[in-house]
């Protein structure tokens, strides 16, 4: 086998870029993780629910009625740990598995009557935290990272659609 064909095939994404771009990049690459990883964290500390319990409820909220498969696709995981996802909230009460109208073969997950009265729980910790994580920053600079924020979302979106991903 020669050195050629050892080598790991990389993506041809352009020029080399300089120092500067690569530090900058890394820098906004670091300061999303950590904040993701913050805001999960407190609000992990904070609930009953697993992160991937919370999850499942927030896709459901969206949209109520989606069979273990839909969800597996929308949390990019598989599906049989989304099932214990869903098992453990079944055991909570805060979802239950209904026949599929048209496949009999597959069950949707819908959310209780139960959940729908507590849910104001864990959205009051998640307004709390938000309240807390935009302390000091005004209005007019908080619409503003939102607006640039969903801006690189949607940027990145189309670079997925571009790429096949």
């Amino acid at each position: 086998m020669s050195d050629q064909d050892t080598k790991i095939p990389l993506p041809l994404a352009g020029p080399r870029p300089d120092q500067e771009e690569i530090e900058e990049a890394l820098e906004f690459s670091s300061l999303l993780q950590e904040f993701g990883r913050l805001l999960s964290g407190e609000y992990d500390r904070r609930m009953p629910m697993s992160r991937g319990q919370s999850a499942v409820v927030a896709l459901l909220m969206e949209n109520d009625g989606r069979t273990q498969t839909e969800l597996a696709d929308d949390m990019v995981m598989h599906k049989v740990s989304v099932g214990a996802h869903v098992d453990e909230l079944v055991q909570q009460g805060l979802v239950e598995r209904r026949p599929h109208p048209t496949d009999r073969r597959s069950k949707q997950v819908w959310l209780t009557p139960y959940f729908h009265s507590v849910k104001f729980l864990g959205q009051g910790v998640f307004t709390m935290i938000h309240a807390r994580a935009i302390e000091g920053v005004s209005k007019k600079d908080y619409d503003h990272a939102v607006k640039v924020l969903t801006a690189m979302r949607d940027n990145l979106k189309k670079l997925k659609d571009e790429t096949g991903g």
